[in-house]
């Protein structure tokens, strides 16, 4: 999650708030044009976040701006291509918390073994054999942690020998080219995928 320039005070402690309370990450970031990284979900305010050429796609935006006034102002809109919400600001607690679940969910995944491509987020993404090969069990035991040994002997059916890290390896790989699907570590475990199928 980013806080970017502009943002009121109350604001900011607000989602400072949030985010402890949830283990979610803020970074706060005061230059006039932000640094958007991979997988952000990013709050700012409207006009300033308007105002900003941006570079890099948002995995999601949660715009506040004051509430419309009596001179019929309009609240802005969101870009065509960055899934997001815009309220009025200020806003209750809840209101925000609400927003901020629906644009940190996991995105759901279409895997098409045949091809060893994922559809995410309207995006096909190719992955190598062990990489979908890893991803099939985890899509068949969504939302449950599957141990290390059982991917690794998905791994050993390829019939090659490797290195204790080999595993971690190729999750890793996939948790880069699917930043938000919901790959998790269960330590001392394996690995669990939470997102939606």
């Amino acid at each position: 999650m980013l806080a970017v320039h502009g943002m009121p005070a109350e604001a900011c402690a607000l989602l400072r708030a949030l985010a402890a309370a949830r283990g979610w990450y803020v970074r706060c970031d005061e230059r006039p044009a932000p640094r958007v990284q991979s997988g952000d979900v990013v709050v700012a305010m409207a006009a300033q976040w308007q105002a900003a050429p941006q570079r890099r796609r948002p995995r999601g935006l949660l715009l506040l701006a004051p509430p419309p006034g009596d001179d019929a102002q309009q609240l802005p809109e969101l870009p065509g291509d960055v899934p997001g919400a815009v309220l009025p600001w200020p806003c209750e607690a809840s209101a925000l918390l609400d927003q901020l679940l629906q644009l940190l969910a996991p995105a759901p995944l279409q895997l098409d073994a045949a091809r060893r491509a994922v559809c995410h987020r309207g995006q096909t993404v190719r992955l190598t054999p062990k990489e979908c090969r890893i991803l099939q069990v985890l899509l068949a035991h969504a939302g449950q942690a599957v141990a290390r040994e059982t991917l690794e002997a998905e791994l050993h059916a390829w019939g090659q020998e490797f290195e204790s890290n080999t595993l971690d390896v190729h999750v890793h790989r996939l948790r880069h080219k699917l930043p938000d699907a919901g790959i998790r570590a269960v330590r001392g475990y394996g690995y669990v995928l939470i997102a939606r199928r």
